[in-house]
């Protein structure tokens, strides 16, 4: 059987439908060329999207005018090898948090005679002796991290000492809890040990510190 093939029928079409339909065409081009135009114009002349970040200042060691005090203060210093520049330093951390300046003085001349380098084998640094198991409270309280800095340990120090003072309200049981923390401090209340030759030397070493300054008034106004 032979497959039938049906002719087909031609359809002539006219040029003004020719025209159009380019027209259309070119119609379609400019409009699709425009917005790829426009797109990329826009990617480079759009303004660039600014973040506020708002950064917050750390918490830092105060920072005291170590060399202008208010004309009212008198400072006698003491004849220790401390600057006059630390010295006042010394002055106004101990009068910010109630701490007897001869108390401190008497705790560094004790801990390290006045040596700002010292490191001892317990990890003891610098000035007030501040073991490093304080470290990481220091840094996350005051950020101060470096011991063998003399204003940073003093100022620390007096902060460790001030707290314990606050908190025993007795010179010996602060300083010996200073010495001993208060976990071996609380051992030795338990066992009638109310203060030792650490906290004993310390005192009697602020006694002749104040002894020092009153002398030295005295002077002064016989002048």
């Amino acid at each position: 059987m032979a497959t039938e093939c049906r002719g087909t029928t031609k359809r002539k079409i006219s040029k003004y439908k020719i025209v159009k339909a380019q027209a259309y065409a070119v119609l379609i081009l400019l409009v699709l060329f425009g917005g790829l135009i426009g797109g990329f114009i826009g990617r480079k002349t759009a303004p660039t999207k600014v973040e506020t970040v708002t950064v917050t200042e750390p918490q830092i060691l105060t920072v005291y005018e170590a060399d202008k005090l208010p004309e009212a203060e008198i400072i006698t210093y003491y004849d220790v090898p401390l600057s006059h520049s630390l010295q006042n330093y010394i002055y106004e951390v101990c009068t910010d948090e109630k701490v007897p300046m001869s108390l401190v003085i008497a705790m560094i001349d004790y801990e390290s005679n006045f040596n700002p380098e010292i490191v001892s084998d317990t990890d003891d640094y610098g000035l007030m002796q501040i073991n490093s198991v304080n470290n990481e409270m220091l840094s996350s309280s005051y950020h101060s991290a470096d011991m063998l800095d003399a204003y940073q340990n003093v100022f620390c120090g007096v902060k460790i000492i001030a707290g314990y003072i606050n908190q025993y309200e007795d010179y010996n049981k602060a300083l010996m809890a200073y010495n001993m923390g208060s976990y071996g401090a609380q051992k030795a209340w338990e066992n009638g040990i109310t203060s030792t030759t650490y906290s004993e030397q310390i005192l009697k070493l602020m006694g002749s510190y104040e002894q020092e300054v009153e002398n030295n008034v005295a002077s002064a106004d016989n002048e």
